[in-house]
C-alpha cells in the first residue's frame, strides 16, 4: 500500500462523481469511497484501488495495487489523470463572475483524465445518442466479453469509511467543505443491491480481443451497427500500432482531430473530447449536447446555444478551458436550472446574444 500525493487543489471524491452519475461501466469504478481503474505498468495493465484523503488543497490517494504490481507507480499514474491550471482557474475567475461563482461553489471539480486510448474513445462513442447510464452498460458488456478481469485486494477497515472519518469534510483554501454533488461533502457507497467496487474487481479493454470481434457480436451486446464499426476499426489501429497515444501528442491540436475523424464513428465533438479528456489540452467541445446546455444555463438565461454561440461564450476560458468546462457539467448536473438547483449563475455583461439552433446529440463521454 502507498500513499500518493496528486497536485492540488483538487477535489478528488468530487471530480470523481462522474464516474458514479454515468453508471458503473466495470472499467472506472467508484462508488463514493474506493475507485477502481486498470492501469498500464509496462506491457500489461494492472488493477489499481485508490481512496482519497487529505484536503483540497493537498489531496492524496490511500493507493492498494494487483499483486505483483508496484502501488507507487500505479498510484502516480492515478495522480496523473487529475489535470488542474490554479493559476490559469484565478485568472479566469477574476474576469468571469459566472466561471467565479461556480468555482466558489464546487472548489477542486475538474477533469479525470482516461490515458488509455482504446478506453477514451470506446467510452466516448459508446455515449454518442444515448443515455449516460445506458452506454456504461454497454460498455461494461464488452469488457465483459472482450477485456480482463483483474483483482485487487481492498484491505478491510482501511477502505471502510468510518463514521466520522478524519477527512470526512475536506477544505478548500476558504475553510468550507467541498462539495461532492449534494448536500452530503461524503457520499454514501453503493445503494442496497448494486454491485460496487468495494470487491476490487475492475475490467480493462483488449485491443486485439476487440480488433478480431465481428460486428455481429458487437450488435448482440446491443451497440448499433455503427458503432460497432467504429469500435472494432479503431480496436484493429490500437492492435496493429497504428495509432498510438504518444504520436498523437506530438501533434497540434488539429492535426489530432485530423488524424482522428479518418476513423469512422469519430467525428469532431468525439475528438474534441479525446483532446480534452485524454490528452488533457484546454479543449471546449463546442458541439457537445451537455456542454451547450452547461454554457446556457450559466451564460445565456438558460436558453439553448449553438456550438457557434458556445465558442464564442467561452472563448476568453484560454489555459483554464478544460476545468471551467468540468466545472459547468458538474455544476449542469447537481444545481442547474432544472436539476434541483436553486438557480443560474448568472450571465456576464456581453455574450451571445442569437437564438439557438436546435439541440443535437451528445456524444459526451461523462
Amino acid at each position: 500500500m502507498a500513499t500518493v500525493p496528486v497536485a492540488g487543489p483538487v477535489d478528488l471524491a468530487g471530480s470523481l462523481d462522474v464516474f458514479r452519475r454515468s453508471g458503473d461501466d466495470l472499467l472506472d469504478r467508484w462508488d463514493g469511497r474506493v475507485w477502481l481503474r486498470a492501469v498500464a505498468a509496462g506491457d500489461r495493465m494492472v488493477a489499481v484501488a485508490a481512496r482519497p484523503v487529505g484536503t483540497v488543497d493537498d489531496p492524496a490517494l490511500l493507493v492498494e495495487a494487483e499483486a505483483g504490481a508496484d502501488a507507487s507507480a500505479a498510484g502516480r499514474a492515478l495522480a496523473a489523470a487529475f489535470p488542474n491550471a490554479p493559476e490559469a482557474l484565478a485568472e479566469l475567475a477574476t474576469a468571469d463572475p459566472v466561471v467565479a461563482r461556480i468555482a466558489a461553489r464546487f472548489p477542486g471539480i475538474g477533469p479525470v483524465l482516461q490515458p488509455d486510448l482504446l478506453t477514451a474513445v470506446v467510452r466516448a462513442i459508446s455515449a454518442q445518442q444515448i443515455t449516460l447510464r445506458f452506454a456504461a452498460v454497454l460498455r461494461g458488456r464488452l469488457a465483459r466479453r472482450y477485456g480482463h478481469r483483474h483483482q485487487v485486494r481492498v484491505p478491510p477497515g482501511v477502505w471502510t469509511t468510518p463514521s466520522t472519518p478524519p477527512d470526512r469534510r475536506l477544505p478548500s483554501r476558504s475553510g468550507a467543505p467541498a462539495s461532492r454533488g449534494g448536500g452530503d461533502p461524503w457520499p454514501a457507497g453503493p445503494a442496497e443491491g448494486e454491485v460496487g467496487p468495494a470487491e476490487g474487481e475492475v475490467w480493462s479493454l483488449d485491443a486485439g480481443r476487440l480488433a478480431g470481434a465481428d460486428v455481429a457480436e458487437l450488435r448482440e451486446l446491443q451497440f448499433s451497427t455503427s458503432k460497432a464499426v467504429a469500435v472494432v476499426a479503431f480496436a484493429e489501429a490500437v492492435a496493429a500500432g497504428r495509432m498510438d497515444l504518444g504520436e498523437l501528442a506530438a501533434l497540434e491540436d488539429e492535426a489530432v482531430v485530423e488524424r482522428l475523424v479518418a476513423f469512422p464513428g469519430i467525428g469532431r465533438w468525439t475528438a474534441e473530447w479525446l483532446l480534452a479528456r485524454t490528452m488533457g489540452r484546454p479543449r471546449v467541445v463546442a458541439g457537445d449536447l451537455g456542454v451547450r446546455k452547461a454554457v446556457g444555463a450559466a451564460y445565456l438565461d438558460g436558453r439553448m446555444p449553438s456550438e457557434a454561440e458556445v465558442r464564442a461564450a467561452t472563448a476568453h476560458w484560454g489555459a483554464a478551458a478544460g476545468v471551467a468546462q468540468q466545472l459547468l457539467l458538474h455544476w449542469l448536473s447537481t444545481e442547474a436550472p432544472g436539476r434541483g438547483g436553486p438557480r443560474r449563475a448568472g450571465r456576464p455583461a456581453t455574450g451571445p446574444r442569437r437564438s439557438a439552433t436546435r439541440p443535437g446529440r451528445s456524444s459526451r463521454p461523462g
